[in-house]
């Protein structure tokens, strides 16, 4: 694999790199490439990529402020986009503890390299800890369940730093309105988590499980409400109104505001109370096999004239909007 954090005009701040030295990949020609990407989105597309293929391996991005972090693997690597934010952190929490500025970042590289290959260690036994939990549940002769197998082992991903919260707490947080969180999860609503740091961190921890079907940006604490998060925790959201277009969690009042009201989804959340993170995950995925189902065959019409329910109509019409 090849790390790359360089600022948004392409200068190469850190790098970790992997490959053998048969395999050359020149930091120039990759750091150009992100500049251009990061002009053309700004300037054309509106929006910033989050991976494109290059070379025969995938290059995922992530951009945080001044910040881009890169990574560069092999399209069969368990390490995707979702270890970037984490990997960015570690960069940022070296530069806040020397108070360095960005192009004074080569001589921390050490620092920075132990604290990014801790990450990337972190990362690795995580997923090989959740293989092994969901292995001792999976039927190796299904096709179907070897499938599920491999999506938990490519999207799953896990901080040890902040505990699972049980579906069962977060019924007694929040007795009504789970419903609302998994419909707005499933579509693309944003949601704010608001309450306790502590409690607020591990909440989200375990909402993130009720995403099978994409993978979620996600902030576990803000000092103040950020857009661009499929799922942030924050006190200060002043300015925004709950609305079916976003969703706020208040731990504190017991409450979800905003968001969309589903008896499809209310069905699969009252199965939640009592299950594990992986059992969660489990049941969602089964439950929104008819969504991949029907994207797959792309006979949309067929699909919801004949064999879904008016509801599913409603809710895979959303979800191909926002796709």
């Amino acid at each position: 694999m090849k790390i790359l954090i360089t600022s948004k005009n392409g200068e190469l701040l850190y790098q970790y790199d992997s490959y053998s030295e048969n395999v050359v990949i020149d930091n120039a020609l990759v750091t150009g490439l992100i500049s251009a990407i990061i002009t053309l989105s700004s300037e054309v597309v509106y929006s910033f990529p989050r991976e494109i293929e290059y070379e025969g391996k995938i290059l995922f991005f992530y951009n945080e402020n001044e910040l881009v972090a890169s990574l560069l693997v092999d399209i069969e690597s368990p390490f995707n986009g979702n270890i970037l934010p984490l990997l960015l952190a570690e960069f940022k929490q070296v530069q806040l503890k020397h108070k360095f500025n960005s192009y004074e970042a080569i001589s921390y590289e050490e620092e920075i390299g132990v604290q990014i290959k801790s990450c990337l260690a972190g990362y690795l036994s995580n997923i090989q800890q959740n293989m092994i939990n969901i292995f001792e549940k999976t039927d190796l002769t299904d096709y179907d369940s070897l499938i599920k197998l491999k999506n938990v082992a490519k999207d799953s991903m896990l901080d040890n730093s902040r505990d699972f919260l049980s579906f069962e707490v977060i019924t007694r947080l929040i007795p009504e309105g789970i419903d609302k969180i998994l419909y707005g999860l499933v579509i693309g609503i944003p949601v704010i988590v608001a309450g306790n740091r502590n409690i607020v961190e591990s909440m989200i921890q375990s909402l993130r499980f009720l995403s099978p079907t994409k993978l979620l940006k996600v902030k576990f604490w803000s000092f103040s409400y950020e857009r661009g998060y499929d799922i942030i925790g924050t006190n200060d959201y002043r300015g925004l109104i709950p609305s079916v277009s976003l969703i706020i969690a208040n731990l504190d009042d017991g409450i979800v505001y905003g968001g969309r009201s589903s008896s499809y989804f209310e069905g699969i959340s009252k199965q939640l109370p009592g299950l594990s993170a992986m059992d969660a995950y489990s049941l969602v995925r089964t439950e929104l096999d008819w969504i991949f189902q029907s994207l797959e065959s792309l006979s949309i019409r067929a699909h919801s004239k004949e064999s879904l329910p008016l509801e599913k109509q409603m809710i895979l019409l959303e979800l191909l909007e926002k796709l």
